[in-house]
């Protein structure tokens, strides 16, 4: 067992497996935290595969190796009163998902200074003497791919990948993730925008690729210019039509509706119909959904008596539960 560099105690065979020899751990799952893994000091990948609330010990930040902590759940720091001069500087590149609670808590990323992803959520996080205070993350100047939980942030402006849940975003919290120069892949989930209306300013989202909304009811005021590179449009569980100025987006070739409302299906397949008149055959329609289901049975019967193949079509309609797959550039 000396040997061993990949470990996974997350199986029933796996219990009752002894680490102390175990230098040589390069990538460990497991779900609960060893207390041999002080010895693991050459350990680079930790991913905690519980969705159980966990803690941190402090030792986790000292092992100079290691680069990713994942963990299924939320996990917090457990001595978060203990920073001393022994708390140095790690290499962690990656980390998920931190409860940050405190300035205690934000000690932890400060640390971090060589992070490239992170998901967090704030918890209470103000204080008595300024109970609308939120931390900064703009110190994290290595930062590509963030997810935040519950409060929007300063971001850093790094970013290329963006995920917000649950917020509410009003408009000088839009124009701060427009202006995210690098910004490429965005995605709002269960978030609210002010007035319920999204009104891009110019010159924001320039690089944007893949725009995903997921339960939403806003309304999108927006053109082809607000997003002059967005190849991908995902809709999940929308309420909203989308504007037909969308289609003119030349680089636009992907548009995704999943358990969207009758107007949102209409409005994709009728920028689709536009799209088709205008000469543009490069984009693609995909709707996952119960509301034609009737239609296309009887359309699907009458090809069959006739024993026709269906047309092709740049659309295509899907029923159940199974997930849709997408490419995230």
């Amino acid at each position: 067992m000396e040997l061993v560099k990949v470990l996974d105690l997350s199986t029933e065979w796996s219990k009752g497996t002894k680490m102390e020899k175990m230098e040589l751990l390069r990538f460990l799952r497991t779900s609960a935290m060893p207390s041999s893994i002080r010895i693991c000091r050459n350990l680079e990948y930790l991913f905690m595969d519980t969705m159980k609330k966990g803690e941190l010990p402090n030792l986790i930040f000292k092992m100079v190796k290691l680069r990713r902590v994942h963990f299924k759940g939320k996990v917090s720091w457990r001595e978060r009163e203990i920073i001393d001069d022994s708390f140095q500087i790690n290499n962690l590149e990656a980390f998920s998902t931190f409860l940050i609670k405190d300035e205690n808590d934000m000690k932890i990323l400060r640390c971090s200074p060589f992070l490239r992803i992170l998901k967090c959520k704030f918890v209470s996080v103000g204080n008595s003497a300024n109970p609308n205070y939120y931390p900064t993350l703009n110190f994290l100047n290595h930062l590509e791919f963030l997810s935040i939980i519950s409060n929007l942030i300063n971001l850093p402006l790094n970013l290329r990948k963006l995920t917000l849940t649950k917020l509410k975003l009003n408009s000088i919290e839009m124009k701060m993730i427009g202006e995210l120069h690098k910004l490429k892949v965005l995605k709002l989930e269960s978030a609210s925008i002010e007035d319920n209306e999204w009104n891009p300013n110019e010159g924001e989202f320039q690089l944007l690729r893949f725009l995903k909304l997921h339960n939403m009811g806003v309304e999108l005021n927006v053109s082809s210019d607000h997003f002059p590179r967005l190849e991908q449009l995902v809709l999940r569980r929308f309420r909203t039509a989308i504007p037909s100025s969308l289609g003119d987006i030349p680089t636009l070739v992907k548009i995704e509706v999943k358990w969207c409302t009758n107007e949102v299906e209409e409005s994709a397949l009728k920028i689709l119909e536009e799209q088709q008149d205008n000469g543009n055959g490069l984009l693609k329609v995909k709707i996952v959904g119960l509301n034609k289901l009737v239609t296309l049975m009887a359309q699907f019967l009458a090809w069959s008596n006739l024993f026709i193949n269906p047309p092709e079509t740049n659309y295509s309609w899907h029923f159940g539960s199974s997930p849709i797959s997408y490419s995230e550039k």
